[in-house]
């Protein structure tokens, strides 16, 4: 970042977690009638708690996301699957359920029976926990296999870990590489993470006109941070000509995403005259706003 600015780098700066999200249910209800379904409990499973991070999910079903499963449904469904002898996608689906119900220990190991039946996103998610209580490198080595089945998940894992070094060394190509594979299979963090280090030029050689153009991908995927960033570089003309205008409407865009920066740049806090009388225009010219509010 030739110019100075301070660039937000990511609010999701560590491994992600997002197929197995910690959220406290504070009561459960399980269903007294179970026969109104008339699948069978392996694809009541399925259709229940698939996750859209999850290759080997049953297709036949579409996901459901973590704040929309029916706990009380799924857990039932799940549960008789697997005393059924149902396989690891039931598990792991089991597991999912399980700590969306606040079920955390039992959760850790229904994800590790999955694991041992080779299910790629329960990996990515033992891993996290594993990570959690400090074994990072067999945290890594399972996001490297899971990665290697396909897993998007696992391959931004991989990118953040060989970024920061966790449970590996520190390699700078390795994690554009694999955040490079992880936006080719349309992950925003994936795009935006490599365009941080295309931008930043500390582990990887600066590329400014690479970085805005991984900054655009994530920001046309929704990522906000992109969006603000990519409107920098648009002002300031960092690895292209400005473009006042587009700037402001990248801005426009992550203001209507709620971000506090982007507002700030669209509608500026008026300046006060009394203090600004005294000073030089060219002293005035010079005058921004702090960044001291951004995400680093």
């Amino acid at each position: 970042m030739k110019n100075g600015t301070s660039k937000r780098i990511s609010a999701v700066n560590a491994i992600l977690l997002t197929a197995v999200s910690l959220l406290s249910i504070a009561a459960i209800a399980i269903p007294s009638a179970h026969a109104a379904s008339p699948l069978l409990p392996a694809d009541q499973c399925d259709a229940e708690t698939g996750s859209e991070h999850d290759l080997q999910r049953n297709m036949s079903f579409r996901p459901v996301a973590t704040e929309d499963l029916r706990i009380g449904v799924a857990l039932s469904a799940c549960r008789e699957a697997y005393n059924q002898g149902s396989g690891p996608r039931q598990t792991f689906q089991l597991a999912r359920v399980l700590d969306a119900a606040g079920q955390r220990a039992q959760s850790m190991a229904m994800l590790e029976e999955a694991v041992e039946g080779d299910h790629a996103l329960a990996m990515v998610n033992y891993a996290v926990m594993i990570g959690e209580r400090g074994d990072h490198e067999k945290e890594f080595a399972l996001y490297q296999k899971a990665a290697a089945a396909g897993n998007i998940l696992a391959a931004y894992n991989v990118g953040v870990a060989y970024r920061d070094g966790v449970g590996t060394e520190v390699n700078g190509a390795l994690a554009a590489q694999w955040f490079a594979r992880a936006s080719a299979a349309k992950d925003g963090l994936g795009a935006f993470n490599l365009a941080v280090l295309l931008d930043e030029g500390t582990l990887i050689p600066e590329d400014n006109r690479k970085a805005a153009e991984f900054y655009k991908l994530a920001a046309d995927r929704g990522n906000v941070d992109a969006m603000v960033n990519l409107g920098l570089m648009l002002e300031s003309g960092e690895g292209m000509s400005p473009d006042p205008e587009a700037a402001l409407s990248m801005f426009a865009m992550a203001a209507k995403k709620g971000d506090a920066f982007a507002q700030d740049k669209i509608a500026p806090q008026p300046v006060d005259t009394a203090t600004t009388a005294s000073i030089e225009p060219s002293e005035q010219a010079s005058m921004v706003l702090a960044k001291t509010s951004r995400i680093k």
